[in-house]
């Protein structure tokens, strides 16, 4: 399957860089790889995260890494996996 950021993806992706970058910017590097790193597994093993409870469906799934929830999508139907949103994990998905 292919995996593809959405818009909002990228802008939360840029915006957790920047504030990491802001104290520690070798961390924010890490970080960033780690999550790729992940986010690429998905081409292969889709069904790796967990289903995102707010939601109940099995199509939105989610990769819990340290205080982040990776939040995707997988579209059969295209062949394609969309990372919908990085978020906190403190912070409630709306």
């Amino acid at each position: 399957m292919k995996v593809v950021f959405s818009a909002r993806a990228k802008t939360d992706l840029a915006e957790f860089i920047k504030f990491i970058a802001s104290d520690k910017p070798q961390a924010a590097r890490k970080w960033a790889a780690n999550i790729r790193q992940s986010v690429l597994k998905l081409s292969d093993f889709p069904k790796m995260g967990r289903t995102v409870p707010e939601y109940g469906d099995e199509t939105i799934r989610e990769i819990i890494k340290g205080q982040y929830r990776v939040v995707y999508k997988i579209d059969d139907k295209h062949d394609t996996i969309v990372v919908v949103t990085i978020h906190h994990a403190k912070r409630p998905i709306l």
